[in-house]
């Protein structure tokens, strides 16, 4: 950041200029959907600090957080709502994989993607359950055939976007597949 008098320098830059707090803005605008957790082990900040940016940084929209079960996730205010939605959702390994299986086989049955994540059939059902919304179920011959509900284009851009935050080969293949294709 440039040296600035403080008359001259943005609310925001105001608001950044302290080295810490700059440090959690950018890693939440390169890894947005991480939770909090996630964002104190790879800072390696105290929970009671890290907190309290997070807390200033919402409160001064230059972040924005939201509750995902038990965890709250933080995002770069430029996301839509359906865009966190789904970024909360693949920020989940397996809740990933699924939809990834999903993408890839365009049309899987449960059979499929319970063998291509490696889960037990109940776990499957229980994710599978949580992403209703995101995906279609259709029934054909008394199997359960899945699909996704939602634009494609718009996971793949998630996807994309926020590669190397996903930190997974599965990702990289996804994204291959759909570039040569």
């Amino acid at each position: 950041m440039v040296n600035m008098p403080p008359k001259f320098l943005s609310k925001k830059d105001k608001i950044l200029k302290l080295e810490k707090r700059r440090e959690i803005y950018e890693f939440v605008n390169k890894n947005s959907g991480c939770h909090f957790r996630d964002i104190e082990r790879k800072l390696r900040i105290p929970g009671t600090s890290l907190r309290y940016h997070l807390n200033y940084l919402t409160k001064h929209n230059l972040l924005s957080a939201e509750k995902f079960g038990n965890n709250v996730r933080y995002f770069s205010k430029e996301l839509t709502s359906e865009n966190k939605q789904l970024l909360g959702l693949l920020r989940q390994n397996s809740m990933r994989k699924i939809v990834l299986c999903i993408l890839k086989k365009k049309n899987c049955t449960f059979e499929d993607v319970a063998e291509f994540v490696n889960l037990s059939p109940s776990t499957v059902s229980f994710y599978l359950k949580k992403l209703e919304p995101s995906i279609i179920k259709r029934i054909f011959n008394k199997k359960s055939h899945y699909s996704i509900a939602i634009d494609e284009k718009e996971i793949l851009n998630l996807l994309i976007t926020y590669k190397e935050s996903f930190m997974d080969k599965l990702v990289n293949n996804v994204i291959e597949m759909w570039d040569v294709s």
